[in-house]
């Protein structure tokens, strides 16, 4: 009788082990799912202020370049519009669209992005999407920066600005400078984003697998 007592209460203290164990951990994946959709939501929302910041600068310019020589102090009338400047506009909105399509497209894939049941393999997706992600938008930054290098060389050309290939004055090279200095800057900034939100992930997949452990 004592021995099937014992084996009553091991099998009562195994099956209450099991179901407080099954408790925690459905707890633990229930927070680590709050903490992914956190993250992601974090990336998410840096997408849509660069695409808000993108419109709005695009919008002003849109609205100033017709008087910008008046706001610079230049004699002639308020409201003016050059062959030049028509075609400085439409280039400027032309790139900044597709800047912006490029963020929206990956604002939208986020969008559509849930942790579901599997949240290993939610976590492991993820942190494969934002690595895809950092490389396609330095390879971005950088086919924009040369791109925009050859539209502004060419409008130069033909503009009888100076040839293609003349860039080597002080002006040009300073602009240059400068262009590669704020490219670099925001590559960095962006770099440094992904691999927080690459790092936060990391840590959600190694605390899961250790509760599993």
């Amino acid at each position: 009788m004592e021995l099937d007592d014992l084996k009553a209460r091991w099998r009562k203290e195994t099956e209450e082990n099991e179901h407080l164990n099954k408790q925690a951990m459905e707890q633990l994946q229930a927070i680590l799912r709050t903490k992914t959709s956190g993250t992601l939501a974090g990336v998410k929302e840096k997408y849509a202020r660069i695409i808000s910041l993108l419109t709005i600068g695009l919008l002003i310019n849109v609205l100033i370049s017709p008087f910008l020589h008046f706001l610079l102090g230049n004699d002639g009338p308020v409201f003016r519009l050059t062959i030049g400047g028509l075609v400085s506009l439409v280039t400027l909105l032309v790139v900044g669209l597709v800047v912006i399509f490029f963020y929206w497209r990956k604002y939208k894939q986020l969008e559509s992005n849930a942790v579901d049941e599997n949240l290993k393999k939610a976590l492991m997706d993820n942190i494969d999407r934002l690595r895809r992600s950092l490389r396609q938008e330095i390879y971005f930054m950088v086919a924009l920066f040369a791109g925009l290098f050859v539209l502004a060389r060419g409008a130069s050309q033909y503009l009888g600005n100076g040839d293609f290939g003349d860039i080597f004055h002080i002006d040009i090279l300073l602009s240059m400078l400068v262009g590669l200095s704020i490219m670099a800057f925001y590559v960095y900034k962006r770099v440094s984003a992904y691999k927080k939100n690459i790092a936060e992930l990391k840590k959600y997949l190694s605390e899961f697998e250790g509760s599993l452990s």
